[in-house]
């Protein structure tokens, strides 16, 4: 994701369980953070810079389970090894069910957007 991208959209730390599927293949992650634009998603998966991949996820708050084609945009191995994705598109509801999750437990932690 761009800079440009980064900064209009905004990062939330977030933690969620992630299903990321490639090519038939289910891999757990678990978020880092997210915004309307992608996520951070810490994963053992063995994923490569500009694969297609889908994210499942569920919101707590309000539920919605969102499902979102993605863009692997970086890739990050090591001890914990992590993934950057950039969504292709969002659906009208995940978008809404996505912001009042950023913002009820924003108000609830006091926590604001990650600014990086």
């Amino acid at each position: 994701m761009s800079e440009e991208a980064r900064r209009r959209f905004g990062r939330f730390d977030r933690v969620l369980s992630v299903q990321i599927e490639l090519d038939g293949d289910s891999h757990p992650g678990e978020s880092v953070n997210i915004g309307l634009g992608g996520l951070l998603v810490r994963t053992d998966g063995a994923f490569e810079y500009g694969q297609k991949v889908t994210i499942r996820m569920t919101v707590p708050n309000p539920a919605q389970d969102v499902e979102a084609g993605a863009t692997v945009m970086w890739r990050k191995p090591g001890d914990t090894p992590t993934i950057g994705l950039a969504f292709d598109a969002l659906r009208p509801i995940d978008v809404w069910a996505l912001l009042q999750y950023f913002n009820l437990s924003s108000q609830e932690s006091g926590v604001s957007p990650v600014n990086d």
